[in-house]
Order: structure tokens, then C-alpha cells, then sequence
């Protein structure tokens, strides 16, 4: 059988490469498209898990913060910690901009939070953790940021302290973590010039300007210029807490997503 297998392959070679060919091409395709998708899915858990977060809780009636927006209070995490089975909250925001970085634009997904709590990076390959409560940044590798290099967002010049890996959003954006507080100017904060117009605005209204009540105005008008709103609250739960029974008693009482 050998022998005639050979003789046949003698006399129709060139069919038999091509088949080969063929053969190849279609197995190496079907390879490729299961790395390909098995990627997909290997970074959608490395965006989910990069917290360490249980529970996530958003804007009540929204799947926020990555499949519609999500605003929530930046104060709320008070009262999440009053659940039973609740060990940790922490704020976070997401924003995906565009960064001048050597000329060109580097589109990446801005993060805030905070030092210690849920949402901050899994791990570093280089540099230290942030530190400071304002203008330190963690940059993923795949931005092409250095270790020490000063970048620009917004208004003001952020050092990169340290450096991760494989923390891209959901689009494949590279993430660069920064403060809170920080994070809230850049995503929620007006520009002076819409600040000014919108105290010239509260100013004009009869409600805000009343004679009668001294300070009113000054009040509303300092409230335009503090950002109070985060994306999503994580949370990490005790180990004998059930997640449903807490995420019912958030949706019930908190008047949130979970």
C-alpha cells in the first residue's frame, strides 16, 4: 500500500502539493482564528479583573461604564460600605482621549483612582506605585511612555512613576492610571471660560441671587467648580458574602447598578 501511495504521488505530484498546500492553509486559519478570539476574550477578563474588584456598582439602569456612560456620585461608596459583606469600595473614572506624546497623538483610556483601594493596576514591570495625591501616572507599556518621562493632559504635567502590562480598554487602548482627583478635573471640570459663562448664567438667576440670603451665590458658584461624579464603584466583598444577595440589597437600597 506504501509502495502504491508513492507511485501515486510520483505520477500526480503536483496535485498532491497543492492539496498540501491547501491543507495548511486551511488548518493554519483555523489556528489563527482561535488565538485570535481566545485573545479577545484573555483581554476582556484583564480589563474586568485589573481591579481585583467582586461587584461593580453603576448608575441604576445603565450597564456603564464601558457599554454606556455611567455617572455616579464620588460619595455613594460610604454608603456601600454599610452593606453587609462589603469589605472595600473604591471610585473609579474612565475616559478615553488623545495624548500629544513626541509630536503625534496617542489615543489611551485615562483611569482614576485610588492609591490602595479596588481599580488600581494588578501589577508594575517597572517604577513604583503612585504616591502623591496629584500629577503621578501609571502608563502601560503599549503607549510607548518611559519610565520618568513628563506628559501633558489637559492643563497640567503628569510624571510617569511607573509602568504596567496588558492593561488595554475594551477598543485595545493602552491605560495610563492617575489620581483621582485628577482624573475628575480632566473628565467632569468645565475650562475657565465655561466656568466664567456659567457663573455670569447662576449670577443672572433671581433663585441664586437673592439679597436676602447672603452667600447663596458665592456657594452655587464654588459647587461649578468641584467635580463630585466617578463611573463605577468597586467593591470587594468578604469571602463568605454571596454576590447576588449583596448586589440585590444594593439594587433594593442603594438605588444602584450592581
Amino acid at each position: 500500500m506504501i509502495n502504491l501511495a508513492g507511485r501515486d504521488i510520483l505520477n500526480g505530484w503536483g496535485k498532491f502539493v497543492f492539496t498540501g498546500l491547501g491543507l495548511g492553509l486551511l488548518i493554519g486559519v483555523t489556528l489563527s482564528m482561535a488565538g485570535i478570539y481566545r485573545g479577545l476574550v484573555d483581554d476582556g477578563r484583564v480589563l474586568l479583573s485589573n481591579g481585583g474588584a467582586d461587584l461593580w456598582v453603576v448608575q441604576r439602569d445603565t450597564l456603564g461604564p464601558y457599554a454606556e456612560p455611567s455617572n455616579v456620585r464620588d460619595d455613594a461608596y460610604r454608603a456601600l460600605l454599610g452593606v453587609k459583606g462589603v469589605v472595600e469600595a473604591g471610585n473609579v473614572t474612565y475616559l478615553t482621549m488623545q495624548i500629544e506624546h513626541q509630536g503625534a497623538d496617542v489615543r489611551v483610556m485615562l483611569v482614576g483612582f485610588q492609591p490602595g483601594r479596588p481599580g488600581e493596576p494588578a501589577y508594575l514591570i517597572a517604577g513604583r506605585p503612585i504616591t502623591r495625591s496629584h500629577y503621578e501616572a501609571i502608563a502601560d507599556i503599549k503607549s510607548g511612555f518611559r519610565l520618568g518621562e513628563g506628559i501633558r493632559i489637559r492643563r497640567h504635567e503628569y510624571t510617569v512613576v511607573g509602568l504596567t502590562r496588558r492593561m488595554v480598554s475594551s477598543g485595545g487602548d493602552p491605560m495610563v492610571f492617575v489620581p483621582l482627583r485628577d482624573a475628575q478635573e480632566v473628565q467632569f471640570l468645565k475650562d475657565n471660560d465655561a466656568l466664567l459663562n456659567e457663573r455670569a448664567r447662576i449670577a443672572a438667576n433671581p433663585a441664586f441671587n437673592r439679597p436676602a440670603v447672603p452667600g447663596l451665590l458665592e456657594a452655587v458658584q464654588a459647587s461649578q467648580a468641584n467635580s463630585r461624579t466617578v463611573n463605577v464603584v468597586m467593591l470587594r466583598l468578604a469571602p463568605h458574602a454571596d454576590e447576588a444577595i449583596v448586589a440585590g440589597e444594593i439594587r433594593r437600597w442603594k438605588h444602584l447598578e450592581a
